[in-house]
């Protein structure tokens, strides 16, 4: 299929001769009206005003690039005509991202990264490319293969069609076109294993999650078979999980139990080596790296943190143990375990500055991923104002650019900045903090409340996101990893337990007066800003008051937590955590405090602007939630306004709609905080494509 990039530029400009007066008004942006920034842009120190669209719908981004275990080609996301696609390229035209040596392949809007496997992977035999797809936002995530050789022939829809979730578990042999993949088709609420094989597009079952066995997750080795299942222990979510691994005559022998509120999670499982690496906080706070013994069970910590939790592990594509390990502190770092990998990435990185491509030393530098021989390997390396993908030949010693070029954004975004600061009750609660450029003195603030709780918020480079976009726009932007976030240690995330609409609450709001005691949020001009759980603490801040709230901005945010916890997916095996965290819907007194806990029993409450957004598909927090808070909020003759998308879910996935979320949220807040607003972006009239 050929590359349109250049169609898409054409048909983009005679769209917008088209419009008329219409795309005039992309340049109708409105100016300012916060003091500080009215300043600002008095002493002409506010950088330009970056469209919308280039946070949302950029045509020259070519990113995320996958080598093929031969290491002969380069798999990347770029777009396809007016959406997402894929693009393939020999990595012989590595330096040429995006250009006539390109086949494209038009996948549409992709899943949601990892809520189901990796997006899109080579299989083995360097030819297929598997993919996910999720048609309307409601997670029964479905699993393509294109052939890469044959451009023009149609996709193979591996997995059963709408209303199955399945899941892609990994690669098959070396060489072959086959994997493994799981799906609940035939029980919702648990997952069967099967193996595909893309070049006779045969599909047979390998193992099911039979009655009483309870299996949550299946594992393949590095030998490419089945090697362990993990299974709930009793009927009820919470109880103990056993990992299991399979002997050769077909029965499961017991490795290990892991109770309800530890973690123990293989990366990999090598009976060659006789080794079993995982990822565990059993028996301790953080989350460390460790090696098991298959025969004995005895462990070894190869690496751990004494600030935060391990993030994973980096290992070589088929055997053999952990090369290197990630985690974030403040920034994010790798350590490695094999130096002479380490000595290639600074090799590369050091080439990468002489030639220009990156203009200060990376915050990280890691491999994205390998070749079977280990021979090349692609390196991300990220700075404090954007990164670059690069391509290395441990052999040549010779690096090649995989990004495209981009101009500089190191005059136009804000770096983001690490923070803690000590709760009123002592505990170290720390977060990221984004200036609006060229402001002096306090700004309007967005306190940006991430989702879970069982999440954290991470450092990002000023490029290309949502927080630059909100900076750009002239506000200070909060993001507080409260008591109740992972990444920490189990202490701190389980002093968030029954504390979400109280201490947890107050961790975000005393994060908010740390930013106005250090000068640099402006107390009348403030606003909330989540998703999800983030939502909810979007309405529990309106509802609280600890601050001036000037709006609210609640995308898919829980009101009712009974109905919520009684309606979450089938397949979900977390229970035990809801109820931790927030009670148990079955015990009366618990299920009475929670609906009193739950933003619907106090919205009278609520009195400032708010804006509610919510996927009609959503399975997580369904859309019922968002529409009673609009509805009560309407009946009281409160300021509210909603804003649907009748083919998400739980968030907004395509580009379109993203546009349409940021045009209102962009809107909303420079009424409410006096920012900056781009106004009419051209792009809201491209047409729909699946």
């Amino acid at each position: 299929m050929r590359n349109t990039q250049r169609s898409l530029r054409h048909r983009i400009a005679a769209m917008a001769l088209a419009a008329g007066a219409l795309a005039l008004l992309g340049a109708c942006a409105t100016a300012p009206t916060h003091p500080a920034l009215v300043a600002a842009q008095k002493n002409d120190t506010l950088p330009p005003l970056v469209p919308l669209r280039r946070f949302v719908a950029n045509i020259d981004v070519v990113s995320g690039h996958v080598l093929s275990p031969d290491g002969q080609w380069l798999l990347s996301t770029q777009t396809v005509g007016t959406d997402v696609g894929l693009g393939v390229r020999r990595t012989a035209d590595a330096g040429e991202p995006g250009g006539n040596g390109t086949r494209t392949f038009a996948t549409g809007t992709l899943a949601r990264s990892f809520i189901s496997g990796p997006t899109y992977s080579w299989l083995r035999d360097s030819r297929h490319i598997a993919y996910l797809k999720d048609f309307t936002g409601d997670e029964n995530t479905q699993i393509f293969v294109l052939d890469t050789q044959s451009p023009n022939e149609k996709p193979w829809a591996v997995s059963p069609g709408a209303g199955i979730r399945s899941t892609f578990v990994g690669p098959g042999a070396p060489g072959s076109a086959r994997f493994f993949f799981a799906n609940n088709q035939r029980e919702r609420s648990s997952m069967d294993l099967f193996e595909a094989d893309a070049r006779t597009r045969t599909v047979q079952e390998v193992a099911r999650s039979e009655p009483g066995s309870r299996v949550v997750g299946w594992f393949i080795d590095a030998q490419r078979e089945l090697s362990g299942r993990m299974r709930q222990l009793g009927e009820v979510d919470g109880s103990d999980l056993l990992l299991e691994l399979r002997q050769p005559d077909g029965s499961w022998r017991a490795f290990k139990t892991v109770q309800a509120f530890d973690s123990f999670w293989p990366q990999r499982i090598d009976h060659a080596a006789g080794k079993l690496w995982a990822l565990t906080n059993v028996g301790r706070d953080k989350v460390v790296l460790v090696e098991a013994d298959l025969a004995t069970g005895n462990e070894k910590v190869l690496a751990e943190n004494a600030e935060v939790d391990l993030d994973f592990g980096v290992f070589p594509p088929q055997q053999g143990g952990p090369l290197a390990y990630v985690y974030e502190t403040g920034k994010p770092r790798i350590e490695y375990l094999e130096p002479t990998l380490g000595n290639d990435v600074s090799d590369a990185v050091k080439k990468a500055r002489q030639r220009g491509w990156l203009t200060e030393e990376p915050v990280i530098a890691r491999p994205w991923g390998m070749t079977e021989d280990r021979q090349r390997m692609v390196i991300g390396a990220v700075t404090e104002n954007g990164g670059v993908e690069l391509l290395w030949d441990r052999g040549t010693q010779q690096v090649q650019r995989l990004s495209p070029a981009r101009p500089p954004t190191n005059d136009i975004f804000s770096p983001m900045e690490p923070f803690s600061f000590k709760a009123s009750d002592g505990l170290t609660v720390h977060g990221y903090l984004v200036r609006p450029r060229g402001v002096q003195g306090p700004a309007p603030l967005v306190v940006d409340i991430h989702g879970g709780p069982w999440l954290r918020e991470r450092w990002r480079p000023a490029s290309y996101n949502g927080t630059q976009m909100l900076a750009n726009r002239g506000y200070a932007v909060l993001n507080v990893n409260y008591r109740g976030s992972t990444g920490y240690g189990r202490a701190f995330m389980m002093a968030g337990a029954r504390q979400t609409n109280d201490r947890l609450q107050r961790d975000i709001a005393e994060a908010v007066q740390w930013a106005i005691d250090q000068g640099v949020a402006d107390p009348q001009r403030m606003a909330v800003l989540g998703a999800s759980f983030g939502g909810y603490s979007v309405l529990a801040q309106l509802i609280q008051k600890p601050h001036d709230y000037r709006c609210g901005v609640d995308m898919v945010g829980v009101a009712n937590w009974p109905r919520v916890i009684e309606n979450w997916p089938p397949f979900w095996r977390n229970r035990h955590y809801f109820a931790r965290f927030f009670g148990d819907v079955n015990k009366p007194d618990e299920r009475a405090q929670m609906l009193a806990d739950s933003p619907i029993s106090q919205i009278d409450r609520i009195t400032a602007p708010l804006l509610v957004i919510h996927g009609g598909n959503d399975v997580r927090v369904l859309r019922q939630d968002s529409d009673d808070v609009v509805a009560e909020l309407r009946r009281l003759g409160r300021p509210v306004e909603f804003l649907g998308f009748p083919d998400e879910g739980h968030g907004v996935r395509k580009w379109r709609n993203r546009l349409a979320q940021s045009r209102k949220i962009e809107d909303t807040l420079a009424t409410c905080l006096g920012g900056r607003s781009n106004g009419f972006d051209f792009y809201e009239l491209m047409p729909r494509q699946q």
